[in-house]
């Protein structure tokens, strides 16, 4: 028997001035899209803060409220 192995979607939405938000999607939860927001140095990530949803309307609506 075959399991499938759920896939992860991040989109980038923005990355403006260091702040970065994403959204991710996880295949395995198709109900649950996250939107995070964070600060990018280099290649560290600071303060991530992550927001989830229960549908992916919602999500891009609070994105784009805190664009």
């Amino acid at each position: 028997m075959d399991t499938a192995i759920g896939v992860n979607t991040n989109t980038i939405l923005s990355n403006n001035n260091g702040r970065c938000i994403e959204l991710i999607h996880h295949a395995d939860d198709p109900c649950v899209w996250i939107i995070r927001i964070s600060k990018k140095f280099l290649w560290f990530r600071m303060n991530p803060s992550t927001t989830w949803f229960m549908d992916k309307q919602q999500a891009l609506k609070f994105a784009q409220r805190n664009h």
